[in-house]
């Protein structure tokens, strides 16, 4: 996360044009996307976010228990959240 953090403020600072797509993960509006986001509005102001929703479970994901809380799809309530939230530290989304 580092490096992204780093390579994405170089692109922010010096002003230039982005547009940053966010996946959103069942379960993890809270825990993670809020962060994100929080960094983004701090650190790339002018950045237009893509708030994703495209996430679906696959591969080991239905087959093991330990992923249990990602064998799902994003729920509308979930997106709803995280356009609020980015919408209310001023962040430009794409609907």
């Amino acid at each position: 996360m580092r490096v992204v953090s780093r390579n994405l403020k170089m692109i922010c600072d010096r002003d230039e044009d982005i547009i940053i797509r966010h996946l959103v993960l069942p379960g993890h509006v809270e825990c993670c996307t809020r962060p994100v986001l929080r960094w983004i509005a701090h650190n790339c102001p002018r950045a237009i976010v893509n708030v994703m929703d495209q996430y679906h479970p696959d591969y080991l994901v239905p087959r093991l228990s330990r992923y249990r809380e990602l064998n799902r799809r994003v729920t509308e309530g979930e997106m709803r959240r995280a356009y609020e939230y980015a919408r209310g530290l001023g962040i430009v989304t794409m609907d």
